[in-house]
């Protein structure tokens, strides 16, 4: 019964320390996440000129927040 209560114990006392390390980066270290190369694509020009041209081709322009076209590429 003495060894259950020990074992529970340090299960606990791990599990709390685990619990501890669970934080978001602190404001000296989140520039390191906005570095150029963490931007999943490269040229956001590029990403928009893409995107403008499958949905005018699929005329299926508004998937991005802008108005319905009918497939001929204008705004």
């Amino acid at each position: 019964m003495k060894s259950r209560l020990v074992r529970r114990t340090a299960a606990l006392l791990l599990l709390g320390s685990f619990l501890g390390g669970c934080r978001g980066p602190a404001y000296y270290e989140k520039e390191n996440l906005a570095q150029p190369i963490m931007n999943l694509s490269d040229d956001p020009t590029e990403l928009h000129w893409m995107q403008k041209v499958l949905y005018s081709n699929e005329g299926a322009v508004g998937g991005i927040g802008s108005a319905a076209g009918g497939g001929c590429g204008c705004y």
